[in-house]
């Protein structure tokens, strides 16, 4: 498969591979050589802690570094390190405890509901809350109560995506094109997302609440029992939501070379007929190729013989290498940006679907620029097109304004 790729390990900067080689729980001999070697080559420490934290992976470098480091790493790297880690670790029991008083909140109340990612996957995957990077809690509801879980959020949160009243036209616009509510909560320590679709831009019934439910399985959290998705949901979930993001933090795809080393007798043809039943064979192959290519983790037959077959894996592979590569992926240069968009728009199976990526594509925060009344909404379609350029140039110009200051304080 390698010859399908222009971008190797060995073509990363050397702060990256010393990354990728910790981005393990229990690293292998051979990446353990590569620890030792690579801490003791010429390292950036400020860029390195900067990779590590656009790549959102701090716990694992700083335990790997911390066993097999050596004398290579600073002191003052190692204690910025630790810092994190210990930060981490905060936030992830603060986290564990919230999704608790949360699934109790919402079980009182007569919601369903399963957790995504966060606490419960990281003690499936890692057998430790404070191994994985701590972000938002995600919360799967059906469409039909998210009214209720709104409410019920707002005693303790505030909305902050979208952080403004939505019209009765906005509200079924972005239910349609959207999947999630962003909040903050009152104190400002922590967030929550609130999905009512696990999958983008797919319709509710694949992946759906009922589905997932019921084939999964539970999880021991902070002393309580939650449901936690199957393995075969799980791994489904983690490449949607990558391939949606373009993969474009390193922990993301840590979680799924481990939940594959972890379970090595994973059935990859009745996995990639579940994936082509949900039209997401593309996004599931590339987040295997992707996890094979940089954490080293073998590739299945069934996925290899897919990806030879599907020329959009390997094209989709090479901007996600690009997008991983960029200093600001939320506002990457706008040749990437479109790069990206048409690969999300090619990967798309049916019209409908790639009507609804496009529309998300240039929807952004277009109802809080410009703010119509409904009577007016259909100017919105004339509207999204400009906003959207403006909003990728603006991006760009920040992005090299940032560029120019690196290099002038390099």
């Amino acid at each position: 498969m390698r010859e399908l790729y222009s971008l190797k390990r060995f073509d990363l900067p050397p702060e990256l591979r010393l990354i990728l080689s910790c981005l393990r729980v229990t690293p292998n001999e051979k990446e353990v050589r590569q620890i030792e070697e690579l801490s003791r080559t010429k390292i950036s420490w400020p860029d390195f802690l900067r990779w590590v934290d656009r790549h959102r992976v701090a716990p694992l470098v700083y335990q790997n570094l911390r066993r097999h480091g050596g004398n290579g790493v600073p002191e003052s790297a190692m204690r910025a390190l630790r810092s994190r880690f210990e930060s981490n670790g905060r936030r992830s029991l603060a986290n564990a405890r919230e999704l608790v008083r949360l699934a109790k909140l919402f079980q009182e109340n007569g919601l369903a509901f399963i957790p995504l990612k966060g606490s419960v996957l990281a003690l499936q995957v890692y057998g430790n809350l404070a191994l994985r990077h701590a972000g938002d809690i995600d919360l799967l509801v059906e469409p039909g109560q998210v009214e209720l879980a709104d409410h019920l959020l707002y005693t303790s949160y505030h909305r902050v995506r979208p952080g403004f009243r939505l019209s009765p036209s906005q509200r079924q616009r972005f239910f349609r094109i959207m999947h999630h509510f962003e909040y903050l909560h009152d104190q400002g320590n922590l967030r929550v997302e609130l999905h009512w679709r696990s999958i983008h831009n797919q319709p509710d019934h694949v992946l759906g609440l009922t589905r997932l439910r019921s084939r999964a399985s539970t999880m021991a959290v902070a002393g309580s029992t939650l449901p936690a998705l199957s393995l075969p949901d799980n791994i489904l979930y983690l490449c949607s939501h990558g391939a949606h993001h373009f993969w474009f933090r390193l922990f993301w795809l840590v979680d799924l070379a481990e939940m594959m080393r972890g379970n090595p007798a994973i059935d990859w043809p009745r996995l990639m007929t579940l994936a082509r039943e949900a039209g997401m064979r593309r996004p599931l192959a590339l987040g295997v190729i992707l996890a094979h290519e940089l954490l080293e983790v073998p590739l299945p037959e069934a996925i290899r013989t897919y990806t030879l077959q599907d020329q959009m894996v390997s094209i989709s592979a090479k901007a996600a290498f690009r997008l991983i590569l960029c200093p600001q992926p939320e506002n990457p240069p706008l040749s990437l940006s479109l790069q990206i968009n048409v690969c999300r728009l090619r990967c798309g199976n049916l019209f409908k679907e790639k009507l609804k990526i496009l529309q998300e594509i240039f929807m952004g925060q277009d109802f809080k620029t410009v703010a119509l009344p409904d009577s007016m909404f259909f100017l919105y379609y004339f509207l999204r097109f400009p906003l959207w350029l403006q909003r990728k140039l603006r991006g760009s110009r920040t992005q090299m304004d940032h560029y120019k200051t690196y290099r002038h304080n390099d």
